[in-house]
């Protein structure tokens, strides 16, 4: 899992947060329906959901399923029974329980018509999602059914009226064991979000939104933006909890580079227009004031004319002064990643050092066990964010 989503904010990380729930993820994006708001938060129920065919005789196996889940305290969720009137079906009955499931079982039985075996096209996509969203997925097929090609190298189960019962109850043990033992090593490994946002606010980061002059670089990517103005630096931060994320961050870090560059370069632009404006105002003044004398003028400027080079000069003066310090802050920026201290993180290490080598002013640092330093600033991850 990256950082947490904000509903103001693009869909990386984020600030919304809830002391129950830190280590648990928001879905901020759909990703599916192009613009569509998520804000599901994974596993935050404590249930199953329950993908099937449309079939009455599944009637009796999903009382079965849904008796012994009730009874080790997991609420079964089963799509063909959920109802969502007046709402976004998709996203109400399957996405969005998906998401918020612990765990999920999926039953590949075929729908047979006239001796024609047709697996259920429902029931596979929703396979998939679970399987996108990194579910632990237990899998049932009639013994005398045979899988689709794709997934055939899959451990399903192959159930019958004898073995069912006694089958459900180990895959159900093993999935409650596998995922509470998932959720313990990332609450072990995994930095809370929360508590690095703390961290660097105390180490005199300042955690930049939407106005500040490089958000447009790291929009809809795995960064979040910091300026550390005491030392005179910005910072592009990433989190990665997950080995899977890696490629993903070094994707976005060519992006996010890329636009800096086109940043800096229409930045430099405007400084040199901006200097431009404020010589060619200067020798303008400088001129009239030379013709006033050589006329023996006593006042050498009218006053619409003073009020003019009064107004303007301040103004040019603050724009050159606000892209230096710009340009000065963004003179060296570091590419910071804080890892999951669990995962091996030694190739995308130096993976990322490789993207950043062609360009002078960046910097990587990456998390070391749990500290991760910017220059002289060292930042310790571990311990109370007070």
């Amino acid at each position: 899992m990256v950082w947490q989503m904000d509903h103001r904010m693009y869909p990386f990380w984020g600030m919304k947060q809830h002391s129950s729930t830190d280590s648990l993820p928001f879905n901020e994006q759909c990703f599916i329906r192009k613009g569509h708001r998520c804000g599901k938060l994974f596993g935050a129920s404590k249930s199953c959901f329950i993908a099937c065919p449309t079939d009455d005789d599944l009637e009796p196996i999903l009382e079965l399923m849904s008796e012994k889940l009730s009874k080790v305290g997991v609420e079964p969720i089963i799509a063909v029974k959920e109802r969502a009137y007046g709402q976004d079906i998709f996203c109400t009955k399957i996405c969005g329980k998906i998401i918020e499931s612990r765990f999920c079982i999926v039953i590949l039985d075929d729908t047979i018509d006239e001796e024609k075996h047709i697996p259920n096209p429902n029931v596979y996509y929703e396979y998939g999602l679970m399987t996108s969203l990194r579910k632990h997925i237990v899998p049932l097929q009639k013994e005398d059914l045979v899988l689709a090609f794709n997934i055939q190298s899959y451990d399903t189960i192959k159930y019958t009226p004898k073995n069912l019962a006694s089958e459900l109850d180990r895959a159900i043990k093993d999935a409650i064991r596998i995922t509470e033992a998932k959720e313990k090593d990332e609450k072990r490994t995994s930095v809370p979000e929360k508590t690095v946002l703390r961290k660097l606010e105390l180490a005199g980061f300042d955690l930049r939104n939407d106005d500040w002059v490089l958000s447009d670089a790291i929009e809809d990517t795995h960064f979040k933006g910091f300026g550390q103005y005491d030392k005179g630096f910005y910072l592009y931060l990433g989190k990665i909890d997950e080995e899977s994320e890696f490629q993903d961050h070094l994707e976005d870090l060519g992006v996010v580079l890329y636009r800096t560059e086109k940043k800096v370069e229409g930045l430099e632009g405007q400084l040199s227009t901006a200097k431009k404006s404020k010589r060619n105002l200067l020798a303008e003044r400088k001129k009239l004031e030379k013709e006033a004398e050589a006329s023996g003028k006593v006042v050498r400027l009218s006053p619409q004319q003073r009020l003019k080079y009064d107004r303007q000069l301040p103004s040019l003066e603050s724009r050159i002064a606000d892209l230096k310090s710009k340009f000065e802050l963004m003179s060296t920026m570091y590419i910071g990643f804080i890892i999951n201290s669990g995962v091996n993180s030694e190739q995308f290490i130096a993976d990322a050092e490789s993207v950043v080598a062609d360009f002078k002013r960046y910097k990587v640092s990456c998390s070391n066990h749990d500290t991760i330093a910017f220059g002289d600033i060292e930042i310790a991850l571990s311990g109370p964010a007070h």
